[in-house]
């Protein structure tokens, strides 16, 4: 398979591309999975849940629902050291008041 033009239309392929820009078509199965998986990392990615926090019907309950997800998923010691930065955090601001 010659994965340097479209299999549907025959547009030539430019860089990285993995749909051609003319049919939307992928190039080969292979690019298929790779753009898959390089939407999934952008999902997951810190942008790409912003994204989905901006584009809620309801953005504070995404966030909050995103802050308990993430909470849920770190390690005990972690949520303990955030805390303790918070509330570092918190004295500076109460002694400059």
């Amino acid at each position: 398979m010659n994965m340097t033009q479209c299999p549907q239309c025959g547009h030539k392929r430019r860089g990285e591309e993995y749909k051609c820009p003319e049919c939307d078509c992928f190039y080969s199965p292979l690019d298929e999975i790779l753009a898959q998986e390089a939407a999934e990392k952008a999902k997951r990615s810190f942008s790409g849940r912003l994204k989905a926090i901006k584009a809620a019907k309801n953005p504070i309950k995404a966030f909050f629902d995103e802050y308990r997800r993430e909470n849920k998923a770190a390690p005990f010691n972690i949520t303990i050291f955030l805390a303790i930065v918070f509330m570092f955090v918190f004295m500076m601001v109460i002694s400059v008041m």
